[in-house]
């Protein structure tokens, strides 16, 4: 669980794109079944072989309704426990092959979110307005196509998601993070797409996969006034932030990939700008400070390999990643001042899931990772292990789904756990629930963040035309 800074979402387009992106995807009323509630939709883009149709789309409504359980404190908008989010959101996407080995996507997502009509009495941030109360986000917009030769391509805003781990991204280095809340979905649901060149080819059984990107930007965070602001801390001194363009907007990374007889294996390298802001240097004084946020360059060379025994998979990565930007454990202005140091780190994740029970599988997950040239003053213990469990049932053939998860941070800087019941009502109609709850000790940096305990409701209409 990453709590750096990163950026602000800069996916939106214009008024006249958002209109006609809704009237495109409420002109469907075909239905289908989709069974994934709290999680991003995941759909195989294989084309239906009972359709002669090149087109496919699919899609749903989503109504989530939020309640802030406890209140946040004076540095956020919202004062008290209540009502947090009252947001339609609308998701489509449309599939259309080109030919025997071509195929084009596009997906988007557009939000609404009522709560600011609703709950007016708040002195919510022009920010945070502007950022949640109408949005819209293009997510895959891509074009693939396999050669004769066995070179398969594929070009455009999409999602590369390498590596085995949930909590700790050794290799898995490509997309950015939707980081706007913590600890309330799964890394498959954090991802976002990037704009990207993807290229693979076979070599005696063993797959080589190349891949550019280009302003792939960083990390969506929460805005001025949200309950989830990662600013807040300088926001309180006075602070006013500037945001810098990394220095390089290419990054580049390679994987080689193979089975054995037991298992898979991934070997990862890359360079890469940070996908979260980290501070650079704070100018002025105490009075009038100015800080500057950028993201730094870094270098990555991983190992990725999994093992399945009967009911056991078993996983683990381990990787060294070059100039990583250290977020000191304290927010005092004096250690921050001269801003972030770098420094190299090495880190490991040994984990397994156990599924030999019926209708239950048991996931846990241990994160090690160890700062080299470490100052104990500004970052703690050199080596620092966090722990994320996970258990997954279900019942009535699948019909409900219930997920709970643990994941305690390094250090005993702080705890998060989740749980998530979801029950498909029919084909196209389905109902969740999700809870979350945030524990942090008082000199933890994550304490300010500790009081954002939630419920949320979320009903679902899923529909599909070929």
């Amino acid at each position: 669980m990453s709590f750096q800074l990163a950026s602000v979402n800069s996916r939106t387009p214009t008024t006249a794109t958002v209109l006609l992106a809704l009237l495109c995807f409420l002109s469907l009323s075909s239905v289908s079944a989709q069974d994934d509630f709290f999680n991003s939709l995941d759909i195989d883009i294989a084309t239906n072989e009972e359709s002669d149709s090149p087109h496919s789309f699919l899609g749903w409504i989503n109504t989530d309704i939020g309640y802030g359980l406890q209140a946040p404190g004076a540095l956020f908008s919202r004062s008290d426990s209540e009502l947090n989010k009252a947001e339609l959101s609308l998701f489509g996407q449309w599939d259309i092959t080109l030919g025997e080995r071509s195929s084009f996507r596009f997906s988007g997502k557009a939000y609404h979110d009522e709560v600011y009509r609703l709950q007016d009495h708040n002195n919510y941030a022009a920010d945070e307005t502007s950022e949640f109360r109408n949005r819209f986000e293009i997510r895959d917009l891509y074009v693939e196509h396999e050669f004769d030769n066995g070179v398969y391509v594929k070009a455009g805003n999409q999602i590369l998601a390498w590596g085995m781990s949930e909590y700790l991204r050794v290799t898995d280095l490509i997309n950015v993070e939707n980081q706007y809340t913590f600890g309330q979905q799964d890394l498959e649901d954090l991802r976002l797409q990037v704009p990207a060149l993807l290229s693979s080819v076979n070599i005696n059984g063993l797959t080589l996969d190349a891949v550019f990107t280009y302003e792939a930007g960083g990390n969506d965070i929460a805005p001025a006034g949200d309950e989830f602001d990662q600013f807040v801390a300088l926001r309180a001194l006075g602070t006013q932030l500037h945001r810098s363009e990394p220095e390089k907007q290419h990054e580049v990374f390679f994987r080689l990939s193979g089975q054995t007889a037991h298992g898979d294996f991934q070997l990862v390298a890359g360079e890469f700008n940070d996908n979260g802001f980290s501070l650079q240097r704070i100018a002025g004084d105490t009075h009038n400070p100015e800080a500057f946020l950028g993201q730094n360059r870094m270098r990555a060379l991983g190992l990725a390999l999994n093992r399945v025994a009967g009911p056991w998979l078993l996983f683990s990565e381990i990787g060294i990643h070059k100039d990583k930007t250290i977020r000191p454990v304290s927010n005092a202005f004096a250690i921050q001042a001269q801003g972030w140091q770098q420094k190299d780190q090495w880190l490991g994740v040994f984990g397994a899931d156990y599924s030999g029970f019926r209708n239950l599988t048991l996931s846990a997950e241990v994160d090690v990772t160890r700062t080299l040239d470490n100052s104990r003053i500004l970052f703690g213990p050199a080596t620092q292990t966090s722990i994320g469990l996970r258990a997954y049932w279900t019942a009535m053939n699948e019909r409900l789904q219930l997920v709970a998860v643990s994941n305690q941070l390094a250090e005993n800087l702080g705890r998060i756990d989740r749980l998530s019941v979801d029950y498909d009502w029919s084909d196209s109609l389905s109902l969740g629930l999700l809870w979350v709850n945030y524990t942090a000790p008082v000199n933890s940096y994550v304490h300010l963040f500790s009081r954002n305990d939630v419920l949320n409701v979320r009903f679902r209409y899923s529909f599909q035309s070929n």
